[in-house]
C-alpha cells in the first residue's frame, strides 16, 4: 500500500513513458547489432541447455553475465521463444527505472512533494534513453540494480536515515550478475563518498562503513553462486577471460571501444541534449552545486562521469544507470525555475522543418532509400510543429519532458521504413538457418556478431574466417555459403550471390562458396591484412 501511495502522483510519467516506448519498441523488429546480439546469446543458451555459461557462436562468453537471458529464458517458458517477450521486457525494466529516478528524488527530499514527478518527467525526457530502451540490452537490468541499490541506500523511517543493508546486498549481486564488476563502480562512488551526504555515515562512520563491506561482501556472495559454476563449466580460456581480461582489459589500452581520456565531456552535451543547450540550465548550476543538500546527486553524476573517464574502454550508454542523477539535477532546476527556456522546442521546431521539407532535401541525396520515407516524414514533420510550438507556449518541465517524448515517438516512427529496409537481417537469417537445418555450413567473412543466430534460429556455429582462411576455406566447401560483408552491390554478369540486402551504407551477400571464390577479385594476390578478421560496422 505504501508503495502504491508513492507511486500515485508518478502516473503521469509513468502511462506516458510506457505507451510510448510500447508503441515504438513493436514498430519494426530487432535491430542488429545489439539487439541480435543479446536475443542470440539467449537463444543458444537456451537451444544448448546452457543455463549458466552464456555462449557467443557456439563459445562461452565472457562478455556478459547472464542475468538478463535468464529474464528472457523466464519470458520463454510461458510464451515459447520468440522477440515479443524480450522487447516487453525492456519496456517494462525501463519503466521501472523512471519509477526509480521519482522515488529517489523523493527519499533525498521529502519536504518537497513536486520533486519526485519532475524527477521521472525529466528521465522521460531524455533522448537517448529512449532510443536505449528500445535495444534488448544489458545496461537496463543493470541500471534498474544500481537504483535500487541507491533506493535501500537512501531508505529513510520519518526524518531518519535508515539505509536497508539486504537490499543493497541483493542490488550488488544482481547488478553483478546484470553487467559484471562495473556495477560495483556505479554503486562503489556514492557509498565510498557517503560521509559527504549521507547522514548515517556522518553520525556513525565505523558502524555505517562496517555495514557497507558486509553487504558489498553479501552481494558479491550472490553472485559468486553462479560465478564458482561458470567458472568450473567454463574452458579455461572462459575463466581467464571472466576473471581478469573483461576487466582490466577495459581499464588501460581497451581492447574495445579506447577512447581519450576527455571523450565524455563533448558526449555529454550530446546525450543531455536539448536540455544542456539552455541559459536556463547552466544559470541554476551555481546555486544547485552551493545547496549541500545536493550533494549525493553532483558525487553520483561527477565521481562516476571521472571514473569512466579515466577507464580506456568507453561508449556513451555506460552512463546509462546514472542518468537519474541528471534527472534529479534538472528536476531541482524546475523546482527552483519552473518556466524552462525555449531551447526544447525550438529544436523541435528545427526537426519538423528539416522533415517537411524532406521532398526537396531528397533531391540532394544520392544514397538510395524507402520511398516511403516521402511521405512519413513531412506528415511527422507536420505533427513535430504542433508538439514545438506547444512546448514554447507551455514551458514547465513535465510539458516539455512529455513533449520531446512525443516527438522521439514521431521521429522513430517516421524513421521506420529506414531501419526496415536497412537493419532487418530477417531474410538473409532466414535463408541461411533453412540452408543450416538442410546440412548446409556456413562461413562468414570477418567478424561475425550473431546477426543472424536468432532471427534464423541457427543451431550451430558459423565459422569466421579471414580472408586468407575464407578462401583455402571456399575450395575445400565449394558447395557451401559464405556470408560477405561489403560496400557495394554485386550488379556484374556470370555469377550471382544466392541473396544480398542492404544493411546501413553497405551491402550484405550470401555466396555458394565456389562462386565466390572464382569472382575476379578473389584471384588478385592477398593482402598484408588479409590474414586479420575485417572489422565490421556496428
Amino acid at each position: 500500500m505504501k508503495a502504491a501511495r508513492e507511486l500515485r502522483d508518478l502516473r503521469a510519467p509513468l502511462l506516458a513513458w510506457a505507451a510510448a516506448a510500447l508503441v515504438s519498441i513493436f514498430l519494426h523488429g530487432p535491430v542488429p547489432l545489439y539487439s541480435t546480439r543479446s536475443l542470440a546469446v539467449a537463444w543458444e543458451m537456451w537451444d544448448a541447455g546452457s543455463w549458466l555459461v552464456p555462449l557467443f557462436n557456439g563459445a562461452p562468453y565472457s562478455h556478459k553475465t547472464p542475468l538478463l537471458p535468464w529474464l528472457i529464458h523466464a519470458g520463454w517458458l510461458v510464451t515459447g521463444v520468440g522477440d515479443a517477450w524480450p522487447r516487453l521486457l525492456m519496456v517494462l525494466l525501463s519503466t521501472v527505472v523512471v519509477a526509480q529516478t521519482g522515488l529517489l528524488a523523493r527519499r533525498l527530499y521529502p519536504h518537497r512533494p513536486g520533486l519526485p514527478a519532475l524527477a521521472a518527467w525529466a528521465m522521460a525526457g531524455f533522448w537517448y534513453f529512449f532510443m536505449f530502451s528500445l535495444q534488448v540490452m544489458y545496461e537496463l537490468p543493470l541500471t534498474v540494480a544500481v537504483l535500487g541499490g541507491l533506493l535501500a541506500l537512501c531508505r529513510r523511517e520519518g526524518e531518519a536515515w535508515r539505509p536497508c543493508w539486504p537490499g543493497f546486498a541483493l542490488a550488488v549481486g544482481f547488478g553483478l550478475l546484470a553487467k559484471g564488476p562495473v556495477a560495483l563502480l556505479h554503486l562503489g562512488v556514492p557509498l565510498l563518498a557517503a560521509r559527504w551526504w549521507h547522514p548515517a555515515a556522518r553520525e556513525h562512520g565505523k558502524a555505517f562503513a562496517g555495514k557497507a563491506a558486509l553487504a558489498v561482501l553479501g552481494g558479491i556472495v550472490l553472485f559468486s553462486l553462479w560465478l564458482v559454476p561458470a567458472l568450473t563449466l567454463g574452458d579455461p580460456e572462459y575463466r581467464e577471460a571472466l576473471l581478469v581480461t573483461q576487466t582490466a582489459g577495459r581499464i588501460r589500452d581497451s581492447f574495445d571501444h579506447a577512447e581519450p581520456w576527455w571523450w565524455y565531456a563533448p558526449m555529454l552535451l550530446a546525450l543531455m541534449a536539448p536540455w544542456w543547450w539552455s541559459r536556463w540550465w547552466w544559470s541554476q548550476v551555481p546555486a544547485l552545486w552551493r545547496d549541500a543538500g545536493n550533494r549525493f546527486a553532483w558525487i553520483w553524476l561527477l565521481g562516476v562521469v571521472l571514473a569512466f573517464s579515466a577507464i580506456s574502454g568507453k561508449n556513451p550508454y555506460y552512463l546509462l544507470p546514472d542518468f537519474a542523477a541528471f534527472a534529479i539535477l534538472l528536476a531541482l532546476a524546475a523546482d527552483a525555475r519552473p518556466r524552462l527556456g525555449i531551447v526544447a522546442g525550438a529544436s523541435v521546431l528545427a526537426f519538423a522543418a528539416a522533415m517537411l521539407a524532406a521532398r526537396a532535401l531528397a533531391r540532394r541525396i544520392d544514397t538510395p532509400f524507402p520511398d516511403e520515407l516521402l511521405t512519413s516524414l513531412p506528415v511527422a514533420g507536420a505533427a513535430l510543429l504542433v508538439v514545438g510550438l506547444a512546448m514554447l507556449r507551455w514551458r514547465s518541465l513535465p510539458a516539455q519532458a512529455a513533449g520531446l517524448l512525443l516527438a522521439m515517438t514521431l521521429l522513430h516512427a517516421a524513421a521506420t521504413p529506414l531501419i526496415k529496409a536497412q537493419f532487418d537481417f530477417t531474410p538473409t537469417a532466414r535463408l541461411l538457418g533453412d540452408a543450416q537445418r538442410a546440412g548446409a555450413k556456413l562461413a562468414f567473412i570477418g567478424e561475425y556478431q550473431l546477426q543472424f543466430h536468432f532471427a534464423g534460429r541457427l543451431r550451430e556455429p558459423i565459422a569466421m574466417l579471414d580472408e586468407a582462411d575464407a578462401r583455402r576455406w571456399a575450395e575445400a566447401n565449394p558447395r557451401e555459403l559464405v556470408v560477405v560483408n561489403t560496400l557495394d552491390a554485386w550488379s556484374h554478369p556470370g555469377a550471382q550471390p544466392v541473396m544480398q540486402q542492404r544493411w546501413r551504407t553497405r551491402w550484405i551477400q550470401v555466396w555458394r562458396a565456389g562462386d565466390w571464390r572464382a569472382l575476379p577479385a578473389q584471384q588478385l594476390p592477398l593482402q598484408p591484412r588479409s590474414r586479420e578478421l575485417r572489422y565490421q560496422p556496428r
